[in-house]
C-alpha cells in the first residue's frame, strides 16, 4: 500500500505542478519588504491582474460578477489575481448584504477553480467608522475561505483623510477576526486614497502576514510625485501590494467627463517599470462597461457595448482595457509558474463519472486524505487518484 501511494504521489506531482500561479507558489506571505509563497522559498512573488468594480446590486459593475468573467480575466487576459470590491460604504451600503456578498463568492469560487489569486476587498472610503459590519464580512469570509491558499484579504480599501493611526487601530480589530480562521495575507489600505504609505513608517502593524496598500491613477499620479515616499516605506521593511490601478485620471472621466480620455500608457509604464524593479503585485480597475476611461469596456457605443461573450475582441475595449489586456499578455510570456502552459481548469465534481470497476480516493491540495464520497466534498479543488487494474491515474475535480 505504501509503494502504491508514493506512486500516487509522484504521478499527481509531475501532473499538475504549475497549472496556476496558487499551485506553483502556495500561499502568500509578507517577508521585510517583499511578498514570497510557501512553495517557493525567499524569492519575491510578483502577480498581476485586474479588479471587478463595486458588487453593489443594480449598479453596471454587479452584472460582472460571474464565474465566466473570471474564466476569461485568467484565459484570455492572463490574470494571476482578480479582486472583488465589496460595496461597503455610502451609496452602496443599501445594496442588500446577501445579495453584496454573494458576489463576492462567485468570484471567489471562480478564481479557486482556476487556481489564481482572490482578493475579498472592503470597498470603502470609512471603514474605521464601520467596524462591526466589516467583523461580520470577515468572519463570514474568512470562516469560509480562511484555509484557500488563494485568498487575501484586503480590509480597507481607500481611507480618505483618516490619519494612520485611526486606520491602524480599525485594522488590529479586524485583524484577530480573520486570523482566527487564516493565516492568510491581509492588505491595509494607506492614508489619502492610500498613496501615502510612508505614513506607516516607524508605526507599522503588528502581524506577520500583512501588507499595505498603494493605487495609483497614471495620468493624475505622475510616479515621481510617489517614487521617494514608496522608497522610503520599502527601505523600511514594508511590503506592498497595489491593489488597484489605472491609466487614466483619477476619476476616470466619471466626474468629469473631459477626464474620459486622459489614457496615459507613458506615464503608466514608469509605473510598472518601478513595480517590477521592486517585485510590486498589482491589479488593474475595472472589469466594467460604463462611461468611465478606466472601464476596460467602457465605449458606450450600441454597436461595441459589451455583450459578455467578446472578451480579447479589442474594439469593444476602451484605452485603457487594450493597454491592461496587452500588458497582461506580455507579462505571461515569462511568468515563472506556466512553463508555456495555460492553466488547466479542474473537472466538475458533479459531471465526473466514475465506472464500476474503478476505485478512487479524494485528497486535499495539500496531501490530506478526504474520503471516498464525492457528495460530501465541500467547496473547493481536491485531488482524485483513480485506480483500475494495475493503471493509476489523477486529476483535479472542483466541487461547486
Amino acid at each position: 500500500m505504501k509503494n502504491i501511494f508514493l506512486i500516487f504521489a509522484l504521478f499527481f506531482a509531475f501532473s499538475f505542478a504549475g497549472n496556476g500561479p496558487v499551485s506553483y507558489y502556495g500561499k502568500l506571505q509578507a517577508s521585510g519588504n517583499k511578498i514570497v509563497g510557501s512553495k517557493t522559498g525567499s524569492t519575491a512573488v510578483q502577480v498581476r491582474g485586474v479588479s471587478f468594480g463595486w458588487t453593489t446590486t443594480n449598479w453596471e459593475s454587479a452584472r460582472f460578477y460571474r464565474a465566466d468573467a473570471v474564466d476569461a480575466m485568467v484565459r484570455d487576459w492572463k490574470s494571476e489575481v482578480v479582486r472583488a470590491a465589496y460595496g461597503a460604504t455610502g451609496s452602496a451600503a443599501g445594496s442588500p448584504i446577501v445579495q453584496n456578498r454573494a458576489r463576492v463568492e462567485i468570484l471567489s469560487d471562480a478564481a479557486i477553480a482556476n487556481d489564481v489569486y482572490f482578493i475579498i476587498d472592503w470597498h470603502s472610503h470609512n471603514a474605521h467608522t464601520e467596524v462591526e459590519n466589516s467583523k461580520d464580512f470577515f468572519e463570514y469570509m474568512a470562516s469560509k475561505y480562511g484555509s484557500y491558499e488563494n485568498v487575501i484579504f484586503e480590509i480597507y480599501n481607500e481611507p480618505i483623510n483618516t490619519p494612520w493611526a485611526d486606520i491602524k487601530a480599525y485594522a488590529e480589530q479586524i485583524i484577530p477576526v480573520i486570523r482566527a480562521h487564516s493565516s492568510n495575507l491581509i492588505l491595509v489600505g494607506t492614508p489619502f486614497y492610500s498613496q501615502q504609505v510612508e505614513k506607516v513608517v516607524g508605526n507599522a502593524i503588528n502581524d506577520a502576514n500583512v501588507g499595505y496598500v498603494v493605487h495609483f491613477y497614471a495620468s493624475s499620479h505622475p510616479l515621481s510625485n510617489f517614487q521617494n515616499n514608496i522608497n522610503t516605506a520599502l527601505n523600511s521593511g514594508l511590503p506592498i501590494f497595489v491593489t488597484e490601478w489605472g491609466t487614466t485620471h483619477s476619476d476616470g472621466g466619471q466626474s468629469d467627463k473631459n477626464h474620459y480620455d486622459t489614457h496615459n500608457p507613458t506615464e503608466t509604464d514608469k509605473w510598472f517599470a518601478f513595480m517590477d524593479q521592486n517585485k510590486i503585485s498589482s491589479a488593474a480597475w475595472e472589469v466594467n462597461d460604463k462611461y468611465a476611461g478606466s472601464a476596460f469596456f467602457g465605449i458606450q457605443d450600441a454597436a461595441k457595448k459589451f455583450d459578455m461573450q467578446s472578451w480579447t475582441d479589442k474594439t469593444k475595449m476602451t484605452q485603457e482595457g487594450q493597454y491592461v489586456f496587452n500588458k497582461l499578455n506580455e507579462y505571461a510570456k515569462s511568468a515563472p509558474w506556466r512553463s508555456g502552459q495555460t492553466p488547466i481548469k479542474p473537472i466538475e465534481a458533479e459531471n465526473l463519472a466514475i465506472n464500476g470497476d474503478t476505485s478512487f480516493e479524494i485528497f486535499s491540495l495539500q496531501g490530506k486524505k478526504m474520503g471516498n464520497s464525492l457528495s460530501n466534498l465541500n467547496k473547493g479543488i481536491y485531488i482524485l487518484l483513480l485506480k483500475q487494474g494495475s493503471q493509476t491515474k489523477s486529476m483535479k475535480i472542483v466541487k461547486k
